[in-house]
């Protein structure tokens, strides 16, 4: 009988044959062989080295992502959410507009803006616009009468409760696409099927360009489709109802609390319906979701409203350009750009009545009165905007560039090339074109000729298409010192 090595013995008792008693027999204890010790020192270095790889990759993770671009950032995070614990929280550098001085803000607090009489503004006793501004200023241009045009009043034909626009479709914005698949979102409604890639490589040819203007939208769907389109302000939750109603598509730019840092930012939302029961618009929006049935975000009416005055309520039309008449009745007085402004300003300036510390109210009559050519006040009011609630969103001037021509305009270039730099600054990962734009007018007027030739020719490299840029630079190499056009 063959006797199998101790280490494969199953046993290590055997039976005394004298005594019939099972006994322990050490020596038949089975032994470890060395192929075992092997595989478990295999195991060990193999968790050990698991355990290393893993520190890693935990390691060098962010700092790997981090060193890609914001739009390939953004990609991967879409694709493994994880990743956006890595997402930086802020953007570097300032995070605040500039502050005032301190006689400065006190002119600031005692102005206020008489609209019933001469329509002009009114500073603290003995105060004057340049001084206030601490520049020689251009020279006001005088009293502006607010007389209506005479256009027909905007039609007031019953609606209904409810309502859907018969083709909806909503887009998911590519990284910083909130303008080109808002407009494609709207032009759809109307029937033209484009992708966002499309628009988006005319409007903000280098991704990282972080703000697309209602204007600029405009200006793509007039030159560059068959539709129309006009941008105004002062709009209304009824006003675009009758627009939606008609068949236009209607985009709104509103304030936005972002989802995941909880800071403050501009946002487009494309209005598809509403729903007067529930008072809510449905609106499409490409950042966040499209609600639980997929027929758009609930927009309620009275929130919504707030947060488009961050904005003087701007809104985007877009029509057919056999609806332009139809467009033009609803509209009504608001089809007249310049009356636009002039009810928008006289709505702001009622906000400021019940609230005189409305920061957004103030702001939106700087802007209007920035329309309306009148900039010494425009500058003052946009100091007041600034100076109330402890400062205006840090990203405000990502999208509204009126300060830049208010103070310009006035002769304080100091606060225009302060502002600037603010918001490139503030914006190390991604761009605004206009902050470079107004940097280079103001450089170009206090005779620093080779900053604003190198800022106007970066505006056009960071955007080819931004015409007031190409006319700037024209005028500059020619010996003219340009004049800012009003974003």
């Amino acid at each position: 009988m063959t006797r199998r090595p101790p280490q494969y013995r199953r046993h290590v008792y055997q039976i005394d044959n004298r005594t019939g008693y099972s006994t322990y027999n050490s020596r038949l204890r089975p032994r470890r062989g060395r192929g075992e010790g092997v595989m478990w020192g295999c195991l060990f270095l193999g968790v050990l080295l698991c355990v290393g790889m893993c520190a890693l990759t935990v390691v060098l993770t962010p700092i790997a992502f981090r060193q890609l671009s914001p739009e390939w950032q953004d990609r991967a995070a879409r694709y493994l959410p994880v990743l956006r614990v890595f997402l930086p929280t802020e953007v570097p550098g300032v995070q605040a507009l500039p502050t005032l001085d301190p006689a400065r803000a006190t002119a600031a607090a005692g102005f206020t803006i008489d609209l019933a009489g001469a329509p002009i503004a009114t500073l603290a006793p003995g105060v004057t616009p340049s001084a206030v501004l601490g520049a020689t200023p251009i020279g006001m241009p005088g009293i502006i009468t607010m007389t209506p045009v005479t256009r027909p009043t905007a039609t007031t034909a019953p609606l209904p409760a409810n309502f859907y626009v018969p083709r909806a479709k909503r887009v998911a914005q590519l990284w910083n696409n909130c303008g080109p698949a808002n407009l494609v979102q709207a032009m759809y409604v109307l029937g033209v099927d484009t992708r966002q890639e499309d628009t988006a490589a005319w409007l903000k040819p280098n991704t990282d360009d972080a703000n697309v203007s209602p204007w600029q939208m405009a200006q793509y769907v007039n030159e560059q489709t068959g539709l129309r389109a006009l941008v105004r302000t002062n709009g209304s939750i009824d006003l675009m109802k009758r627009l939606l109603y008609a068949g236009a598509g209607g985009i709104l730019e509103t304030g936005l609390i972002h989802k995941d840092d909880g800071s403050w930012l501009g946002h487009y939302v494309t209005l598809v319906g509403w729903d007067d029961l529930s008072a809510y618009f449905f609106g499409l929006d490409t950042f966040e979701e499209n609600g639980s049935d997929g027929r758009g975000v609930r927009e309620n009416y009275a929130d919504l409203d707030q947060r488009w005055k961050h904005f003087n309520r701007v809104y985007l039309v877009i029509y057919p350009p056999e609806q332009a008449t139809h467009i033009q009745d609803i509209l009504g007085t608001a089809f007249d750009e310049r009356q636009n402004h002039v009810e928008a300003l006289e709505k702001a300036f009622l906000e400021t009545q019940y609230n005189p510390n409305d920061m957004y109210a103030w702001f939106n009559i700087g802007t209007n009165l920035v329309a309306l050519g009148r900039y010494e006040e425009a500058a003052i009011a946009y100091d007041k905007a600034r100076y109330l609630g402890g400062g205006l969103p840090w990203r405000m001037m990502w999208y509204q560039f009126g300060p830049f021509k208010a103070y310009y305009m006035a002769g304080d270039y100091k606060t225009v090339l302060e502002l600037a730099n603010n918001v490139i600054n503030s914006s190390k990962r991604i761009f605004i074109e206009e902050a470079y734009y107004y940097r280079g007018l103001a450089s170009a007027a206090v005779g620093i000729r080779a900053q604003a030739t190198s800022d106007l020719e970066r505006t056009l490299q960071l955007n080819p298409n931004f015409a007031p840029a190409q006319s700037a630079l024209a005028e500059l190499r020619s010996g003219v010192i340009p004049v800012p056009e009003t974003l």
